[in-house]
């Protein structure tokens, strides 16, 4: 990230930037008035592109810097969000607030004025009803500060737009999942390349979700880099234990990139075939080994195909700087199981569940409180008169 101090009076906003179109419009439309725009694009192992920086300031005349979120992220999920998960392991309407509240905390450390963001109204439905961006603006503390130039006319006015730094009348009122206005806009603007609407959040993906909820349960304290493994071909997991095995020359790439000196990896020893890689928090046994091994030589279709039904494989294990070949009868009937949506959807249900009644005892504690001075306020009263 950009050193902050740099920074420091050269913006008069700072926006939550997605990399997606409407983040990008959302940009370009107060940048129109004339104001200095600062896009933050927010990353974790989940969502962001700050590879992408200089691409966007060449295609769309934005400035834009990384800002990394990740054990913010980790924490959320783990911890549950305050509101509830959405179709998947997305946290929307709790990670809108983090960022909100992020980049408040930037927008004063730069002396920058306001914020702004892409969001449409009834654009999504579960972060984008009008209920949840007033979670938002209350959770984070951005009230008044928070301008959503796309549907702004749809809103009511920020305190930016009473104070006439921001023309209210040169901003929009878009709503709704269709984007023929936006598409037009991009056109008049002359883009040249013109992104999705969103920015690639694989938490709002069943199957993506299934594997990372796999690895929050099977580790008590994960780390971003752990979730990598989960967009690397097939993934399964065990008591503690994750394996993740190759599809693809690229998922092989990133299973390599992500190693780490403590993992296990298992190719075959005379064969080509898949690449294996198993991380743990705990102790690999040699049994969990021979599993793992098992399981990774049944995808070696290309040398099961040319031996005898149960011929064994030779697998080149290596660990902790050591290497051995084991000897294994390929099989998918293992201890390790795949990570699956189905396996997620159930615990997520009674996650949601859990933060519902935490929220309606929250809501009802505050009403009773409220109640309670009521009754103190009319005995006071009632004390006074009596006095009288």
């Amino acid at each position: 990230m950009s050193n902050m101090k740099e920074l420091v009076n050269k913006y008069d906003a700072v926006a939550l930037f997605s990399g997606g179109l409407d983040s990008i419009l959302a940009m370009r439309v107060i940048m129109d008035q004339g104001l200095r725009v600062l896009g933050l694009n927010f990353c974790s192992p989940f969502f962001g592109n700050p590879e992408n920086v200089e691409k966007w300031r060449q295609l769309y005349g934005i400035e834009v810097i990384p800002v990394d979120i990740t054990e913010d992220m980790l924490a959320l999920i783990k911890n549950g969000p305050k509101n509830g998960f959405g179709s998947a392991l997305n946290p929307c309407i709790d990670c809108h607030t983090l960022m909100a509240t992020k980049a408040r905390e930037i927008m004063e450390e730069l002396n920058a004025k306001f914020i702004i963001s892409g969001e449409v109204l009834w654009q999504r439905p579960m972060s984008q009803r009008p209920d949840a961006l007033n979670i938002v603006h209350r959770d984070s503390k951005a009230k008044g500060l928070l301008l959503r130039p796309l549907s702004a006319l749809k809103m009511e006015p920020t305190e930016v737009e009473l104070s006439g730094l921001v023309d209210r009348n040169r901003l929009l009122g878009i709503y709704g999942r269709g984007r023929i206005e936006q598409l037009q806009l991009a056109k008049d603007y002359g883009f040249t390349e013109i992104p999705g609407s969103g920015g690639g959040c694989i938490l709002t993906e069943r199957t993506s979700s299934g594997r990372l909820w796999a690895i929050f349960r099977e580790f008590e304290h994960p780390t971003g880099e752990d979730f990598l493994l989960a967009k690397a071909g097939r993934f399964f997991f065990h008591a503690g234990h994750i394996l993740a095995i190759n599809k693809t020359v690229e998922h092989l790439e990133l299973l390599l990139a992500c190693q780490k000196p403590s993992d296990v990896t298992m190719e075959l020893a005379d064969y080509m075939g898949p690449f294996a890689l198993g991380r743990s928090e705990q102790k690999w046994d040699e049994a969990t080994i021979k599993e793992a091994a098992t399981l990774m030589a049944s995808y070696a279709n290309k040398a099961i195909r040319n031996l005898p039904e149960g011929t064994p494989l030779r697998v080149l294990v290596k660990h902790n700087g050591e290497e051995q070949i084991i000897s294994v009868v390929p099989n998918r009937n293992t201890l390790f199981q795949e990570a699956k949506w189905e396996t997620a959807a159930e615990a997520l249900k009674a996650i949601n569940k859990r933060m519902t009644d935490l929220r309606v005892a929250d809501k009802q504690e505050k009403f009773n409180t409220w109640i309670s001075r009521k009754i103190y306020k009319r005995q006071k009263q009632e004390q006074q008169e009596n006095k009288d």
